[in-house]
C-alpha cells in the first residue's frame, strides 16, 4: 500500500525551506514521480504562490518489481536526492535552464526520507503554447534546441569496467556528481524557455 503525504506532513518542510511566515493552503500530488513523490504545494503569505516538493521514500515508489541498486550495473536505477542535486548542478553549470533548488534535506531528520523543495515553474505545456501562440512556441523550441545542443556536446568521464586496471566501475550518477562539482560558465538569466516541473525533475 502506497501512502501519499498530506498537507500536515509537509508543513515542517515548508517552514524549514521558506520560513515560518508561509502556510500551506493546498497540496496536489503530481503524476510522473515513479520512484519519488512529487507534490505541488500551494502557499499563503508573501512570496511564491507555490513550490514543488520531491520526497524520496519507500512508500512513494511506484516502480514495479522492486529493482535494487547494483553498484556494478551502470544501468541500475539512480534515484535519490544526491543524483538529483548532482544532475541539477551539472545542467545549471552547462547553461541549461532548470528549476532552482530552494532547500534540501538528505538526512531524513523526520524519518521521511530525502526531501527537496524546488521552484514551481507554471504556465502550461509547450504543446498548448504552439497551438495558442505559434511565435512564442517557436521561440520556446529554439530554447529547447539550445539546451539539447549543450547537453549533446557535454562529455562525462567514461564508466570504468569492473576488475579493470584503473579502479572500480562508477556508480550510476557519479559522473554527474563529478561534473556538478566543477564550476561551470555563468548561465544567462531571463524569462524565456519552457520549464515543466510536473514530471521527474531536471
Amino acid at each position: 500500500m502506497h501512502e501519499c503525504a498530506e498537507a500536515l506532513d509537509l508543513s515542517d518542510v515548508v517552514r524549514d525551506a521558506l520560513g515560518a511566515g508561509r502556510r500551506i493552503v493546498g497540496t496536489d500530488r503530481l503524476r510522473g514521480g515513479t520512484t519519488k513523490g512529487v507534490y505541488r504545494v500551494r502557499l499563503g503569505g508573501t512570496g511564491p504562490a507555490s513550490v514543488i516538493v520531491y520526497r524520496w521514500a519507500q512508500e512513494e515508489s511506484f516502480w514495479p518489481g522492486g529493482v535494487e541498486d547494483d553498484a556494478a550495473d551502470p544501468f541500475a536505477p539512480a534515484s535519490g536526492l544526491a543524483p538529483f542535486l548532482a544532475a541539477q548542478r551539472a545542467l545549471d553549470g552547462l547553461g541549461v535552464r532548470v528549476p532552482r533548488v530552494l532547500w534540501a534535506d538528505g538526512g531524513g531528520k523526520r524519518g521521511e526520507g530525502d526531501v527537496a523543495v524546488v521552484e514551481d515553474v507554471t504556465g502550461g505545456t509547450l504543446e498548448s503554447l504552439l497551438e495558442t501562440d505559434p511565435a512564442r512556441g517557436a521561440a520556446a523550441l529554439d530554447d529547447v534546441a539550445r539546451a539539447l545542443d549543450l547537453m549533446h556536446r557535454h562529455r562525462a568521464p567514461p564508466l570504468r569496467q569492473s576488475g579493470s586496471a584503473g579502479g572500480r566501475r562508477r556508480r550510476p550518477g557519479e559522473h554527474m556528481r563529478a561534473a556538478g562539482s566543477r564550476p561551470g560558465p555563468a548561465r544567462p538569466r531571463g524569462d524565456g524557455g519552457p520549464r515543466r516541473q510536473d514530471r521527474n525533475g531536471p
